[in-house]
């Protein structure tokens, strides 16, 4: 992936830092879409399984893989056969904005050495011109931590949220974005806690675009039926602006004792969008997890015409999408990251 295949929101030319393994060169720009979140990957240039694979370019993998390769060459006894079992953003996104803008982040990845199990922190510091790269194994990085606050806090906050899920109240979303996806749109957490991102094809943008992926994270509600509600709402909206009755509301199931939460799903149709020639459809789901109401669309346009006749022709990409959402999921990271392969930053 190189910049000039994304439309940016900030673009670092991430240089090598000082990280614990002997290594140098420039490290190719990441393009930070918000807090948490870079831009996904296409899935021939992943280098390592999880969030890392899905969201950090290929040269970036890289350049973590030689470091890691380099400690371990020096441990004792030296090992060569490293593999890299897993990787997730291992705290909340860091932003420093005084007095320039600084994005910090830092993964976790877990790395199996000569049949040893062992975790390393991997810290990027993107500033524009002055970017670094910290790899180390995981609690020997004190010394840094203490020179770099930002450092220090991510690591406070990495600890915090392993709590977390070690109390069983995480929950990760697995989402599987198209490989030629980029992202078209992307808000932090606002005041009340929401966010939001949207991927189309590569070549196209938020506005003229044939298919859409859209996530959005909305504060859990403490009475029952948001969900329900929601997608209800959605639906009448939609009859409202193009002149069809309201879809239904199909229930999915629930979840597991904690998330406690439904999971629905419901198909939009617009035969025409008013002031257009084509139809916009989408199936959309939404599911009750422990702290979020996650709502995602898999949306797509196809010439206008009757509601019989754009049911018709939808049928396949109806098919498609619905295939799409089957494979997204909460799952609890206490007890079972296998069921998010494709893990969505947060």
């Amino acid at each position: 992936m190189t910049p000039r295949r994304l439309a940016p929101t900030f673009l670092a030319a991430l240089l090598a830092g000082p990280a614990l393994a002997a290594d140098g060169g420039p490290l190719p720009g990441e393009i930070v879409t918000r807090i948490g979140q870079i831009a996904a990957v296409p899935a021939d240039a992943r280098k390592v399984p999880g969030y890392a694979g899905a969201w950090r370019n290929a040269d970036a993998q890289d350049k973590v893989l030689a470091r890691l390769a380099a400690l371990e060459a020096r441990a004792t006894p030296p090992c060569t056969d490293v593999k890299v079992l897993a990787t997730v953003q291992a705290a909340p996104d860091l932003i420093e904005t005084r007095p320039v803008r600084i994005h910090h982040a830092l993964d976790r990845w877990t790395v199996q050495a000569c049949g040893k199990t062992r975790e390393y922190d991997v810290w990027y510091r993107f500033e524009r011109n002055s970017s670094q790269l910290v790899v180390a194994e995981h609690g020997a990085g004190d010394f840094q931590a203490t020179l770099d606050p930002a450092y220090r806090r991510l690591r406070e906050l990495a600890e915090a949220r392993r709590n977390e899920e070690r109390g069983g109240m995480v929950r990760w979303l697995n989402l599987p974005v198209p490989p030629d996806s980029v992202p078209a749109a992307t808000t932090g957490a606002s005041a009340g806690g929401a966010w939001s991102a949207d991927f189309v094809p590569l070549g196209e943008n938020g506005r003229d675009w044939t298919q859409l992926v859209a996530v959005q994270g909305l504060p859990r509600s403490r009475g029952a039926g948001q969900a329900l509600a929601l997608l209800e709402g959605m639906q009448a909206a939609r009859a409202r602006r193009c002149g069809v009755p309201a879809g239904t509301v199909e229930a999915l199931g629930w979840g597991d004792g904690r998330q406690g939460g439904e999971t629905l799903q419901t198909v939009l149709i617009c035969p025409q969008v008013p002031d257009t020639n084509f139809a916009e459809l989408a199936v959309v789901k939404a599911i009750e997890g422990p702290d979020y109401l996650y709502v995602i669309q898999r949306a797509w346009r196809q010439p206008a015409g009757t509601l019989a006749q754009v049911r018709a022709d939808g049928a396949g990409p109806q098919a498609a999408a619905e295939a799409f959402l089957a494979q997204v999921r909460l799952c609890n990271p206490a007890v079972d990251t296998a069921a998010c392969p494709a893990p969505f930053p947060r």
